[in-house]
């Protein structure tokens, strides 16, 4: 979609600009790695295989605040999501679990859900909006094991149901005997909008997946939560599929730190985006979705290709030494589309600041 020597000039101007518009500042990969080591008490120890009291209090705190009776921590949320399915599927004697068109086990994982997992995906809902209760009123709840709903909604900007909707899709499930499994990747987001603590949303779900290097910066891993019979049976099917490795320390020490740096600016993150996207959608030459932002991150579109689009940033960056956009993630010959996820780094300016350099931006389109 990008051409590689342009991929390479965005790379190295970032590299070399100051203020960017994403997530949290980035450590080297030295300077991080010293940051977990201080972080560690002198008494831990790792943990082997799953046991030991790093991870097992790790898992227990994340079980807490997500109000579920236990956690597994597990290296990637490509393995989590489909274990819960099939688990899910297991308990129902039912094949066949329902997502949204854009989940990322549809787009994102090579149909793993099927060929690996032996489930029966089937999509629902519009692929530009959350699944409502309509959506799943048009299903057969009775030949199905499980609904997939992603809190917020990545591919469409973060956009998320009404409470009023989630409520009515939860009182559904439990009517027609179907699961509902939360893709919560980026669930730090939602109590901000809804005006609901972690556990209050979770509780609407069966099991629960959290990532903690999207929005948190850890170094990689996932943790599945549900019932404690439901996280006993997910260990066997972690350690059947791989997922049990001798250790994982370093994933989890990062996600503990992640917790404590980036959790706390949620709230304040999802405020600076609803605010900041407001008053981009007021600018002509580019269009914001969802209108007004529901979450800590939002879309933005241009009415350029993603190669030219591309090119054009990489020249605003290395003329102004500010990062204002990321490389657009989607697009066609006339339509480029950049995602702006917001976090410490876009926190650390006034609104002013990044309204002032998109104009410029847009305004720079518009002289060529």
């Amino acid at each position: 979609m990008i051409d590689a020597d342009i991929k390479l000039r965005y790379q190295r101007a970032c590299e070399q600009a100051g203020p960017s518009i994403l997530r949290h500042p980035q450590l080297t990969m030295a300077e991080q790695l010293r940051q977990l080591a201080d972080s560690i008490e002198p008494q831990e120890q790792r943990d082997v295989y799953g046991k030991g009291s790093l991870i097992e209090q790790f898992e227990q705190e994340v079980a807490r605040r997500l109000g579920k009776e236990a956690a597994i921590f597990l290296p990637t949320g490509t393995l989590a999501q489909p274990l819960a399915l099939k688990l899910h599927s297991l308990e129902r004697a039912r094949q066949r679990v329902a997502m949204h068109p854009t989940s990322h086990l549809l787009l994102h994982e090579h149909m793993g859900i099927e060929a690996l997992w032996q489930l029966d995906s089937c999509t629902v809902g519009a692929s530009d909006q959350p699944i409502d209760i309509s959506d799943l009123q048009s299903l057969n709840g009775d030949s199905l094991a499980a609904v997939v709903l992603e809190l917020p909604m990545r591919e469409i900007g973060g956009q998320l149901p009404t409470w009023q909707s989630l409520i009515q899709q939860h009182q559904w499930a439990k009517q027609h005997g179907v699961r509902l499994h939360l893709d919560g990747a980026r669930l730090w987001q939602a109590p901000a909008h809804y005006q609901k603590s972690l556990a209050e949303i979770a509780a609407l779900f069966d099991s629960v997946y959290v990532s903690f290097y999207k929005d948190l910066g850890g170094i990689s891993g996932a943790v599945l939560a549900a019932d404690r019979d439901f996280i006993e049976q997910a260990r066997i099917w972690a350690r059947r599929a791989g997922g049990n490795p001798i250790s994982l320390y370093p994933e989890i020490v990062a996600a503990r730190q992640g917790l404590k740096d980036n959790l706390p600016v949620m709230k304040d993150a999802v405020h600076y985006a609803v605010g900041l996207g407001t008053q981009l959608q007021k600018m002509d030459g580019v269009t914001v979705t969802p209108n007004p932002p529901q979450a800590a991150m939002f879309h933005l579109h241009f009415p350029l290709s993603p190669n030219c689009l591309a090119d054009k940033i990489a020249d605003y960056i290395q003329a102004h030494g500010v990062m204002i956009l990321p490389l657009p993630r989607a697009g066609d010959e006339h339509h480029s589309v950049c995602e702006i996820s917001i976090g410490r780094n876009a926190l650390s300016q006034p609104q002013d600041f990044w309204l002032r350099h998109i104009r410029a931006f847009i305004q720079s389109l518009n002289d060529q």
